[in-house]
């Protein structure tokens, strides 16, 4: 088969880059993400064991321990309003975020990938159903149909997850599309497609290993946006309810300690803001080591 000058040299590049066919992929992402990765692996380890080990109730109080400070025996890291231990709530309420941030993702991302790659191969019309879709839905602001989903369907877990996991399937659809449209011209999925494979088996064989690395960095670095956008519904009571330990929610708890102690409050909006740090800095760790961004140049 006659090779197009500029074709091979690319598809090679892109081979190379497929996780396994070269060097580790571990050894080629940068020290900053590998660093984020570790600390990211470790706080979903960590909280996991604490969250499924009786380490105490985050639910129990004692109103004679209310607001004890930082340092205080037996509340290392303090009480809140209503005496229960900030460690404890914490440590669990970390644990529901992690959760409510990555699993929408996985959900939406399965289901992105599944509509890019058949708007990316099949029919033109199913292409242009797919897309058009996905414009409908990009001109709802994320947060304001996840706040429109939280006050038509009541707050919970459940409900936050649903809207968190809608507003993302647009972008990678979007995502899984384009890199669907840029690699299915390769010389060797027009092989596979001249030996009669069909659509289903080029998508799953010769296209979605190459769509993968763009969408894994993608939505790794939506997992910290999906942390901060569910801490702030439930700061604003449209997210978990109180008393569940969640991130947001326990800084509406803590909100009455700005004028005596600004350090309880200072807790949960500090693990907010370092897990929607964390997983952007791993993303971009990826997108370079994948060469995701080489590739669409």
């Amino acid at each position: 088969m006659t090779v197009h000058a500029g074709i091979a040299p690319r598809t090679e590049r892109i081979r190379a880059h497929v996780p396994g066919k070269s060097r580790r992929l571990w050894t080629r992402i940068p020290l900053r993400s590998r660093v984020a990765g570790t600390v990211i692996v470790l706080l979903i380890l960590v909280t996991g064991a604490f969250a499924l080990v009786p380490i105490g109730d985050p639910l129990a109080g004692n109103l004679a321990e209310r607001l004890l400070p930082i340092g205080t025996d037996g509340h290392p890291l303090g009480t809140d309003g209503q005496g229960r231990d900030l460690l404890i709530r914490l440590v669990h309420g970390t644990a529901l975020s992690l959760f409510i941030g990555i699993a929408p993702i996985i959900v939406a991302s399965v289901m992105g990938v599944v509509l890019g790659l058949a708007a990316g191969l099949g029919p033109r019309w199913v292409n242009q159903l797919i897309m058009r879709f996905s414009d409908v839905m990009f001109a709802f602001p994320g947060i304001l149909f996840s706040l429109l989903v939280a006050v038509t369907l009541g707050v919970g877990v459940g409900t936050l997850i649903l809207a968190l996991t809608v507003i993302w399937i647009a972008p990678i659809v979007r995502i899984a599309e384009t890199e669907v449209l840029r690699v299915r011209g390769f010389d060797f999925v027009a092989a596979a497609r001249v030996s009669g494979a069909g659509n289903l088996r080029i998508a799953a064989q010769q296209v979605l290993p190459l769509v993968l690395p763009a969408v894994l960095a993608y939505a790794t670095s939506l997992v910290g946006a999906n942390i901060a956008i569910g801490g702030g519904l439930g700061f604003i009571g449209l997210g978990v309810p109180i008393p569940t330990p969640e991130l947001g929610a326990i800084l509406q708890e803590l909100q009455v300690t700005v004028f005596t102690d600004p350090t309880l409050a200072l807790l949960p909006v500090a693990v907010i803001l370092s897990l929607a740090v964390l997983f952007p800095v791993v993303g971009d760790g990826l997108r370079e080591a994948l060469d995701v961004r080489g590739d669409n140049a």
